[in-house]
């Protein structure tokens, strides 16, 4: 079983923003069973390299990982972070991350690189999402695409600044004028930002939906200076194909920005 990757396993900038994202508490090691700061740290660690404390109030030993999603998973959290990076990074099939892994002498299931993906995609998604607040551009574009799922097309609402970065992502079952003021109350609470100026194509129900949300906006409804945001859902329409489309409205309840940021 490997213990901490080597340093050419990390060596993506991706993966050490990832494990930088405190999915874990090893900043925070106060007792996981109690709360108390009363602890010891044990002089050897664990088989994987993780530091092991004792509580000396209720008198529990634990580690790094425990009580967090890494806890019972017999590998170095970079292993995950290395096999959720691949998938979304380069946009290939779960089988495609097994060889990948494979190469690197880590030998996984199919059914494991899942069950990671579903599990700290997620999790990463909703981090990522925290971290855009006060951060994107005040002039937004925005467009809604379909994406199919089973039986279903829905509609996949998105914004982005004019520097490209990612502002929301909104899932609805309809194109209408509710959903895209769902979509813009749900972007100014992420980004915690009122844009200046909102770009779209000239979908009607886009119209009265910024005059709710954003009065004072200035909307410019032109397919042509939309071109960017066109181009830029080449992104999740190729994760899109990989996947073979969304399998399930579960969809829904996972970030959408863990696929398409």
């Amino acid at each position: 079983m490997p213990s901490r990757l080597s340093p050419n396993l990390q060596r993506p900038k991706l993966i050490l923003y990832l494990n930088n994202l405190k999915l874990n508490k090893e900043e925070d090691m106060d007792c996981p069973y109690c709360n108390s700061n009363d602890i010891k740290i044990f002089k050897t660690k664990t088989n994987l390299g993780y530091l092991q404390y004792f509580c000396r109030d209720c008198c529990h030993q634990y580690n790094e990982r425990t009580g967090t999603k890494f806890n019972f998973i017999e590998l170095p959290n970079e292993v995950v972070m290395l096999a959720v990076y691949y998938y979304y990074k380069f946009k290939v099939s779960l089988d495609n991350v097994v060889e990948l892994m494979a190469i690197r002498g880590l030998y996984l299931s199919h059914q494991t690189v899942h069950n990671w993906v579903q599990t700290f995609g997620v999790e990463i998604g909703m981090k990522l999402r925290t971290r855009r607040k006060g951060q994107s551009g005040n002039k937004w574009h925005t467009d809604a695409t379909y994406v199919k799922i089973p039986a279903n097309w829905c509609y996949l609402y998105r914004a982005i600044d004019r520097e490209g970065n990612l502002v929301d992502v909104y899932l609805s079952d309809t194109r209408d004028q509710v959903a895209a003021e769902n979509f813009f109350k749900q972007a100014k609470v992420t980004t915690n930002i009122t844009p200046i100026q909102i770009t779209t194509d000239k979908e009607p129900a886009l119209y009265p939906a910024i005059n709710n949300v954003f009065p004072d906006v200035k909307h410019r409804d032109s397919k042509y200076k939309n071109n960017i945001i066109e181009q830029n859902h080449r992104g999740i329409k190729s994760r899109y194909k990989v996947m073979k489309g969304f399998k399930s409205l579960v969809f829904r309840s996972r970030d959408p920005g863990s696929y398409c940021g």
